[in-house]
């Protein structure tokens, strides 16, 4: 599958780690394994991969089991590539100054807020850091397990009208297609999923990707769906055959879905990648 006709195919989901430790400490927070030792990635590096494998651009996403909540790499990466790289940043919600945290960070650059809700789903508070999300007009990164996707669909109708793009698509169990708690989400515009790596990998172990994208697209459009590696935390084969897993997932699509998905649907969301 060659690259995308439109000219960019975008990565949406993509952990940097700096070479200059000193300057960037690694602060693990033991919640995956090492992955930023195993196969770090700086920005230098990734550029090289999107280059190899026609990439035309990629979203930074804070990598919080390197990092935590200190984004000054994702920010500083991203800030050095304009238009090839944008960064999605997260705070600690418990904070009470969570709120302040985030929109000093969207008002110093960062171009999205990436929520993450792993341990209890909750998405709906703190309230003030939706307020700030949504008068910055960036879109919300989501990331929570497949058994928090009750909580969504509940918060959606009280959430402000901003973008969500909903990491892994939610980590959805494929075993018998798209399950019901992932497909009644297709009822909130606003709702994007990030069809990623660990998504394409999920369904792979079921039946064949392509056909899972199909029925995706089926329910929510293709302008919704979006990709994403995960490199370099998902690192088990070199960045080009993710590439080339997730043109091959999209190969069944019509020639304007197929754009959307790979590329189209990232631009809509970050039109600063151009």
């Amino acid at each position: 599958m060659s690259p995308d006709p439109a000219g960019l195919m975008v990565d949406t989901h993509v952990h940097v780690v700096s070479d200059d430790e000193d300057r960037y400490p690694l602060n693990p927070s033991g919640v995956t394994g090492p992955w930023y030792r195993e196969d770090p990635c700086s920005v230098e590096r990734l550029l090289g991969l999107l280059d190899e494998s026609d990439v035309g651009a990629a979203v930074l996403v804070q990598g919080m089991s390197a990092y935590r909540y200190d984004n000054r790499y994702t920010l500083d990466a991203a800030a050095a590539h304009p238009g090839r790289c944008t960064p999605v940043v997260c705070v600690d919600l418990a904070r009470p100054d969570a709120a302040a945290d985030a929109d000093r960070l969207l008002a110093g650059g960062a171009r999205g807020f990436r929520w993450v809700a792993i341990h209890d789903g909750g998405v709906a508070e703190p309230r003030p850091v939706w307020d700030v999300v949504a008068a910055h007009r960036v879109p919300a990164v989501l990331t929570l397990l497949a058994e928090h996707l009750p909580n969504l669909l509940a918060a959606l109708p009280g959430l402000p009208p901003v973008p969500i793009a909903l990491d892994h698509c939610g980590f959805a169990d494929f075993r018998d297609g798209v399950p019901d708690d992932l497909a009644a989400l297709a009822a909130f515009p606003t709702l994007h999923l990030k069809v990623s790596t660990i998504a394409l990998d999920a369904a792979a172990e079921h039946g064949d990707p392509r056909e899972l994208l199909g029925e995706l697209v089926a329910r929510f459009g293709a302008h919704r769906l979006c990709w994403g590696s995960d490199y370099s935390q998902t690192h088990d084969r070199p960045y080009a055959e993710l590439v080339a897993f997730a043109r091959d997932a999209a190969s069944k699509l019509a020639d304007d879905d197929r754009r959307a998905f790979l590329g189209g649907t990232a631009r809509a969301l970050w039109p600063e990648l151009t």
